[in-house]
């Protein structure tokens, strides 16, 4: 997956809705897609990032460097677009290397700092957060509860919206399987930390409290049924 998680094995995800691409000629000098290359090759990298333990306060979480908007715009536009294949492309391949050389153990720019490359659109957002709390889960830790919430809160409303609105796009079967399957994984993983109460704070178990009124099982099968 693009972005690794520790989860029990599921089935392996359906058959993408586009086909590969066809083989080239074996004597032609293969390119790589110039959109794709855009945002990987670009050198507009963000200021220092702590990588292995720096201060947690280097992260700017309104600073947006050139290969993340240009990730953002063309992101946004092939999924208007429906480009099934480009979207998987960018998803299984894009994000990751650009997390490997911008934000190899820090967050992603806010939702709100991207938001104007994508004209504030409520979905991509939505589809934005869903990377972004999936990426802080896999690369940063301790997560805190507010992180958390907002993350489950984050897959309420998507799934609302794919579920319950009017959507007008495709995504590549394997980005909606990573979302049920991280989804599930969240619960699980909040619930592990929720049975921890030992070294909490005050306030963290004040946010339990809340939390618990809407993180159940019963919501969760709501959902994924």
């Amino acid at each position: 997956k693009a972005i690794p998680t520790k989860r029990s094995p599921l089935k392996p995800p359906p058959t993408p809705l586009t086909p590969p691409p066809q083989p080239r000629n074996p004597n032609q000098t293969p390119q790589r897609h110039t959109m794709a290359s855009a945002y990987d090759r670009e050198d507009g990298l963000a200021p220092p990032q702590p990588h292995g333990g720096g201060p947690a306060d280097a992260y700017d979480p309104n600073y947006v460097p050139d290969s993340v908007k240009t990730f953002v715009v063309h992101l946004y536009r092939h999924i208007r677009d429906k480009n099934v294949y480009e979207i998987h492309q960018m998803y299984e391949g894009g994000f990751q290397r650009l997390s490997d050389r911008l934000f190899r153990d820090t967050p992603w720019p806010s939702a709100e700092a991207v938001a104007p490359y994508c004209d504030g659109d409520h979905v991509f957002l939505l589809l934005y957060r869903e990377l972004w709390y999936r990426h802080a889960y896999a690369r940063l830790s301790p997560l805190t509860a507010s992180h958390r919430s907002e993350s489950w809160n984050n897959y309420c409303d998507l799934f609302s919206v794919v579920l319950h609105g009017v959507v007008n796009m495709q995504l590549p079967n394997q980005w909606l399987w990573d979302m049920v399957d991280e989804f599930v994984y969240q619960f699980q993983s909040f619930c592990q930390y929720r049975a921890k109460l030992k070294n909490k704070t005050e306030d963290e178990l004040q946010q339990l409290k809340q939390f618990d009124k809407v993180k159940n099982k019963g919501s969760i099968f709501i959902l994924l049924c």
